[in-house]
């Protein structure tokens, strides 16, 4: 593992899971039905095409693929070498999500998917995403409230902490952080991994917003945030309190 990254038992858990992952490609069709739905939902809420946007936790670029046209200009972060190899996304930076190597404020928006249940501590990861975003923070997460993805996360040990993760607690979370919520929605039956591609026009039905969705989509606002697209202060070190 390479010196910045966290040394912990999960973290080398999630290192040896991540170095060995193979996933459908960003352009699949099923990652298309998968991916664009939620961002329909994210623009409901964030203007994202007059934002800069970081992508954290990016893996192959599942979500990067697709923002990368819908916002002003798009930076991608992950900290395995193999999920960025098979990432076609070029403005790439290889990080510990916990300790984002950007100065506060350069984005307008950070973004995460299928991040916060791999991590050692999902508030620092948030604090840091709350820290460099100007505006607007958005997670995207499973929700152990839909039975498929409860059974995945018993079956699979990286993915185990997903047990965790309801709508609940991710808007506890974003407000523990100091972010007002702008979204919370639970949406969707399509995995972008595990959804059989003869399966997808069926489930696009779900699309939509119910309770039970496979994903919880979540937005928070910072409170003092600023004007988008007024560049950061660029001597601004300054990290929210952990």
């Amino acid at each position: 593992m390479p010196e910045f990254l966290n040394q912990s038992a999960n973290y080398q858990k999630q290192w040896n899971y991540f170095a060995k992952a193979r996933y459908r490609g960003a352009d699949d069709p099923v990652v298309a039905a998968y991916a664009i739905p939620k961002l329909d939902f994210i623009e409901s809420a964030v203007p994202l095409a007059q934002t800069t946007v970081l992508d954290v936790g990016c893996g192959n670029g599942v979500f990067t693929h697709y923002l990368k046209d819908r916002c002003k200009s798009l930076t991608a972060l992950d900290f395995s070498a193999n999920m960025l190899a098979e990432n076609p996304f070029r403005k790439l930076v290889q990080a510990d999500a916990g300790s984002l190597p950007f100065k506060s404020g350069s984005f307008d928006v950070a973004f995460e998917a299928n991040l916060l249940h791999h991590a050692d501590s999902p508030r620092q990861v948030v604090l840091e995403m709350a820290r460099v975003a100007r505006r607007w923070v958005v997670l995207l997460e499973p929700n152990r409230n839909n039975p498929v993805m409860f059974a995945f996360g018993l079956v699979v040990k990286a993915e185990r902490a997903s047990l965790k993760s309801c709508p609940s607690g991710l808007r506890k979370l974003l407000s523990d952080c100091g972010l007002k919520i702008r979204l919370s929605v639970c949406t969707g039956m399509i995995s972008q991994n595990n959804t059989p591609a003869f399966l997808v026009p069926f489930l696009r039905y779900f699309d939509r917003s119910f309770p039970f969705g496979e994903y919880v989509i979540t937005v928070g606002e910072k409170e003092t945030a600023g004007r988008i697209g007024i560049p950061p202060n660029s001597d601004d070190e300054t990290r929210l309190p952990v």
